[in-house]
């Protein structure tokens, strides 16, 4: 048992180091482990191993030191009510007489100061948990003492006994803080055998002829005492462990939904800005807030010009990657991702040194924006040229370490943007306006390791640049019109030629140049030596001197090496489908294979392959044991926040009243109606204590009395009955089966776990077996009263102040002894009070019937037969002390309830506050899941959000059989001076959710929405991670070629179609491409998900050299179509860039409603 739960913790504590749940990106996972764990969390064993392997003893024995604290703060309180009432008494009794009850008096009055000296301060010595033992030892000497004093001192008055022997026995199992249960067992058991021992020796027996059996039926009481603090203490353990765990797992949930939630955020956060996000939220949560309250979905206006934002004095930046097409052509993809990668991410790192905004790239084009909120920089024109000159620094050195032909063009203009987002679906933050069409000019009219800038942007400059004027103001007509002059800013000699001689790249920037000191400096050359130190480098490796990353959460970045990307690929591989081998695995084996050091590769590759699964396991160890701790240290704190004070729960929490009653009906419904998997242990308490009373009833009498075994043997037999009900689905799950979904085979078994159940969950039945369980005790109880009451009606009374020496026990009549009837009463009491979680005000109402109709019996029926008894003091009437020794155990074991049942309410109430802030963090985590999956597909999200994944990992994945789609509004140039920034943009909005919305048909789901360049809508299909298609995408395609072109028919359907509603004129121009692509992310501080290859750049050609209202492709793309069975037309031959000669390229055919047309030889 132990080992599987160890393995079952150890699967919980993986499965926790995980950012986001497997039920988030997968679905259909088993969810009902649960309704088989809730039995096991009630049984104590489960909850001992469970503290044992999350070593929570230690936080568990505070826990208990406050539990101990309140206890005896509540022992204080009733043992200062007892011994007033009982002072009280001997008073009133003694009124004549007190000289003979001085000791009474002095003893009982010293336990009422130091019970009230206590109560004020319990609280400062609860602080200290030794000395409180030592207080709760010195209690349990005071009570000892003056317990058994009193019946010893009046010995020779009459027949007394100790009045304090039930709650001493309680309090030792309960309000003393003593923690081993033997030290618990041997101090109740003491006070049982001196009571029995003085009762037998000193006071009642000497001249009984039934001496044996009273003093049996005495230990008999004795025992079923201790038994009874025994069960409170059994009992109480199990409510205690589980309400710890309780009260963790609501920390480690919270915990866990705030470290999800953070995960989402931080990866949002990196791609849109904080303000679009919260805007976006908020308007999630007022369509679901309103679908919830009126059932109908929220229908908004499609364009929201709230999640768009005016920006004035901004400078934008573009820059362009010089001899790209050339780069992709030199490189295979391994290396073209690596390379932009690692530009990308030491470009993302240098925007944010610089507060510098990075708004997307597209390919080859990288901009960006300086002065956004909330962290604009000081003077944005300077941040933007010193991004441009730092990026122009970092392609050289990348350029000289991969021997590259690169350079990066850049132009900067300041201006006013509109920023934000648009569309339904895959958001992306972009700018509009004019200015942004000046600065991307800017950057295509300007010159390779220059910045290009504006007038406007040189006006600003307060630092010293190397600036030369140029005369593209006049040459360029889109300038001159607006009348800008340009300049170009250029990196000295000096930074130039110690970029091409050193070719590294510092951590966080390479040097600025003279006369701008760079704040890096000092960190670049503690970086390079603390990689020099660490980091050792294979001969491979040593040749191509690797670039650091200027990440500042992470000690390095190097560009991976072949075993760093084999292992790369292997993680992508297992993360998309742990049964398949990554397609671009296999490329790159086949790309090394070839080489010399294959062989010598793959024996360094599996060094490293255990070294990462080693380190991987650390890692989770050292993140598992530091989440642990994390949750510790607020457990201990909310530990310490926990208070006891008996005013607080009597008068001052807010949301419970002083009868211990929730102020809202609703929620004290709520609560009754909470499942009870201890009823069993009700039933089985019971049971004994029915067996109990009637062993105590008949051993002092001459003939067992029959006359009760019709109620006792009803009793007996419902109990006997339901026990098996109740205990079935515990000992099923717990003996016969481990699997947590395996019901029982045989028909009564079946049936008997589904009652125990049943029991547990329905509080009206509950109700129903405790009422008639109790009535039925009652009425044994009630029966032996009335014949011992028929026996003795004609029976002389007797004077019950004889001296002990005179005194002589009746033999006349064979009835029960008082005594033995006062026990068997008490026990009657205690039976309501066994049953824990039942309404603790029905509980005390029935023990007080019970109380008063047996002090009517002992007063007015039965009076003579109470008059011969013993009694607790000198000069007390018997009747008065059997009546005082069940008030005194009734409000005992009610002041234990209410503790209890306190305590069952706060976590209650603990447990409503978790459940309600849980049902908002969902709320929210639901709309940072929609939006996360807004931007990032499901697999690359669940990627990204794995705090497994090394930061060095690249995640790209090669796709055989895609299809890449681009597709560009046209509109006539004058639209955009017609119409003010926000109107075009709102028209432009309802176009591109329009099209968003067609990705929502089922047809379409495989289609995925990668960017909006501009006005150009990218698409692609085929891109399901490890190639998989799910049964409903095969259902309605089965060529991804056929799906994009159906997509592409729609979106001139509703371009169409909004052209008619808003008087337009739009049009589309569509090019298509198959062929293999690779689908990743680039940068690590902004991830971006984009795809690469040769069909991308076809699909982009088709568009840009196509006819609107066409769909154009490539010969090889042509002969697909044909075979699916649509028509092609032959364009003709056109040059292509990237192409060598012309390039044939053909027209999708379709009909004037924009449907594909078939051949005719289609059948």
């Amino acid at each position: 048992m132990e080992e599987a739960t160890d393995v079952v913790l150890s699967k919980i504590s993986l499965r926790d180091l995980s950012g986001l749940s497997d039920s988030f990106f997968e679905e259909g996972t088993p969810t009902n482990i649960s309704q088989v764990l809730d039995e096991a969390k009630w049984r104590l064993s489960h909850l001992k191993e469970q503290f044992n392997s999350f070593k929570l003893d230690p936080l568990f024995e505070t826990f208990t030191r406050k539990l101990n604290h309140g206890y005896f703060s509540l022992f204080l309180i009733l043992q200062t009510l007892l011994s007033s009432t009982h002072l009280i008494i001997v008073i009133v009794t003694n009124k004549d007489d007190l000289h003979s009850v001085i000791p009474d008096l002095i003893l009982y009055s010293m336990m009422i100061v130091l019970s009230l000296s206590g109560i004020t301060l319990v609280d400062r010595i609860a602080k200290n948990h030794q000395i409180l033992q030592y207080v709760c030892l010195m209690w349990y000497g005071i009570i000892f003492f003056v317990n058994f004093f009193i019946p010893i001192y009046h010995r020779d008055d009459g027949r007394f006994l100790p009045a304090y022997t039930p709650t001493l026995i309680i309090a030792t199992y309960l309000f003393f803080c003593i923690k081993r249960l033997y030290v618990a067992l041997l101090m109740g058991l003491l006070v049982g055998v001196v009571n029995t021992a003085l009762n037998t020796w000193h006071i009642l027996y000497g001249h009984s002829s039934i001496t044996w059996r009273r003093i049996l039926s005495d230990i008999l009481f004795s025992v079923f005492l201790n038994a009874l603090g025994l069960y409170y203490r059994y009992m109480n353990e199990i409510v205690t462990r589980h309400s710890f765990l309780d009260r963790r797992e609501c920390i480690m949930s919270t915990h866990q939904l705030r470290h999800e939630r953070n995960q989402m955020e931080q990866l949002m956060q990196s791609i849109l800005p904080d303000y679009v996000l919260n805007k976006v939220k908020e308007r999630y949560l007022e369509a679901t807030r309103a679908f919830l309250r009126t059932g109908k979905i929220l229908v908004r206006n499609p364009f929201d010009a709230s999640l768009l934002d005016l920006h004035e004095n901004v400078s934008i930046l573009f820059a362009d990657i010089v001899h790209y097409t050339e780069m992709t052509i030199q490189l295979d993809i391994t290396e073209l991702l690596e390379t932009l990668n690692d530009l990308f991410t030491l470009f993302d790192a240098a925007s944010m040194d610089l507060k510098v905004s990075r708004i997307k790239f597209l390919g080859d084009c990288y901009y960006c924006v300086a002065g956004l909120p909330p962290n604009a920089a000081p003077n944005p024109a300077e941040a933007c040229v010193d991004f441009g000159l730092q990026m122009i620094e970092i392609i050289s050195a990348i350029k000289k370490q991969r021997n590259l032909n690169i350079n990066m063009r850049i132009g900067v203009h300041d201006g006013t943007i509109i920023a934000g987002t648009i569309g339904a679906i895959k958001y992306q933050f972009d700018i509009w306006s004019k200015d942004v069409e000046t600065a991307n000019k800017m950057e295509s009219e300007g010159c390779a390791g220059k910045v290009h800038i504006t007038n406007k942007t040189k006006e600003k400059l307060k630092k010293h640049y190397h600036i030369v004027p140029t005369n593209k103001g006049e040459t360029v007509p889109q300038f001159k019109q607006i009348g800008i002059t340009t300049f170009l800013v250029s990196p000295t000699q000096s930074e130039i030629r110690r970029c091409c001689s050193e070719g590294d790249i510092c951590e966080n920037h390479l040097p600025l140049p003279p006369g701008r000191p760079s704040v890096f400096k000092k960190r670049n050359e503690t970086f390079l030596k603390q990689m020099q130190r660490t980091t050792s480098l294979s001969e491979e490796e040593t040749t191509s001197k690797n670039v650091p990353s200027i990440e500042e959460h992470r000690p390095k970045y190097v560009s991976l090496s072949e075993d760093e990307t084999s292992a790369s690929l292997r993680y992508v591989r297992d993360s998309c489908d742990p049964r398949k081998e990554s397609a671009v695995e296999k490329l790159y084996k086949k790309r090394i294979s070839s080489s010399p050091s294959s062989r010598s590769f793959e024996g360094r590759r599996s060094s490293n392959s255990v070294k990462r699964r080693t380190a991987f396991m650390n890692n989770n160890i050292k993140r598992y044991a530091e989440r642990t701790e994390v949750v510790n240290a607020e457990m201990r704190n909310k530990i310490e926040e926990i208070s006891f004070s008996k005013y607080r729960q009597y008068m001052g929490y807010k949301d419970i009243i002083p009868l211990l009653l929730f102020r809202k009906c609703k929620i004290e419904w709520e609560y009754l109606k909470i499942p009870d998997p201890l009823f069993k242990y009700y039933l089985l308490g019971s049971f004994g204590l029915v067996m109990h009373a009637y062993l105590l009833q008949n051993l002092t009498l001459i003939e067992w009395d029959r006359a009760t075994w019709t109620f006792l043997g009803t009793a007996s037999l419902i109990l006997l009955a339901l026990l098996p009900s109740s205990w079935a689905q515990c000992f099923y799950y717990k003996y016969i089966t481990k699997h947590v979904n395996e019901l029982p085979k045989n028909k009564l078994a079946l049936y008997l776990c589904a009652a125990s159940k049943h029991i547990s969950n329905n509080v009206f039945l509950r109700l129903t077996i405790f009422s008639l369980v109790y009535i039925l005790f009652f009425a044994c109880v009630y029966n032996e009263l009335m014949d011992c009451k028929h026996s003795i009606d004609d029976s002389p009374a007797r004077d019950t102040r004889l001296p002990l020496s005179d005194f002589k026990p009746r033999q006349d009549v064979d009835c029960v002894l008082p005594w033995h009837m006062t026990e068997t009463c008490i026990m009657t009491v205690v039976m309501s009070f066994l049953f824990l979680r039942i309404f603790i005000w029905l509980k005390l109402v029935y023990g007080i019937i019970v109380l008063s109709f047996y002090s009517y019996c002992v007063i007015i029926l039965d009076k003579g037969y109470y008059e011969e008894s013993e009694t607790f003091n000198y000069s007390m009437p018997p009747q008065v002390a059997h009546i005082l020794g069940t008030v005194f155990l009734t409000f005992t074991l009610h002041l234990v309830d209410r503790q209890t049942d306190y305590m069952n309410r706060l976590d209650y109430l603990l447990n409503r506050e978790v459940k309600s802030a849980q049902e908002k963090a969902n709320e929210l985590q639901k709309v940072n899941e929609i939006l996360l999956l807004n931007i990032l597909p499901k697999h690359v999200a669940k990627v990204y959000l794995d705090v497994n994944r090394e930061p060095t990992d690249l995640y790209y994945e090669e796709h055989n059989d895609a299809v890449v789609m681009f597709a560009s509004i046209i509109m006539d140039d004058d639209l955009l001076d017609v119409l003010k920034d926000y109107k075009f943009l709102s028209l432009m909005n309802i176009y591109i959710h329009s099209y968003d919305t067609i990705t929502n048909r089922p047809e379409f789901r495989s289609i995925e929405k990668i960017k909006i360049a501009k006005w150009t809508y990218m698409v692609a299909c085929g891109l399901n991670p490890g190639g998989r298609v799910n049964d409903l995408e095969k259902h309605y395609t089965t060529s991804n070629l056929s799906t994009l072109l159906g997509f592409a028919t729609e979106m001139f359907k509703t371009t169409k179609d909004l052209n008619r509603k808003l008087f337009q004129d739009l049009k589309l121009r569509i090019g298509v491409c198959h062929g293999t692509i690779v689908a990743g992310v680039v940068g690590s501080n902004k991830p971006l998900y984009d795809i690469w290859g040769n069909p991308v750049n076809m699909a982009s050609r088709m568009d840009s050299t196509g006819i609107p209202n066409n769909i154009q492709v490539l010969e090889e793309t042509a002969e697909i179509i044909q075979k699916l069975g649509f028509v092609c037309e032959y364009r003709g031959s056109i040059p292509v860039k990237g192409r060598s000669g012309l390039v044939k390229t053909y027209f999708v055919k379709m009909d004037d409603q924009f449907n594909l047309v078939r051949s005719l030889e289609d059948p």
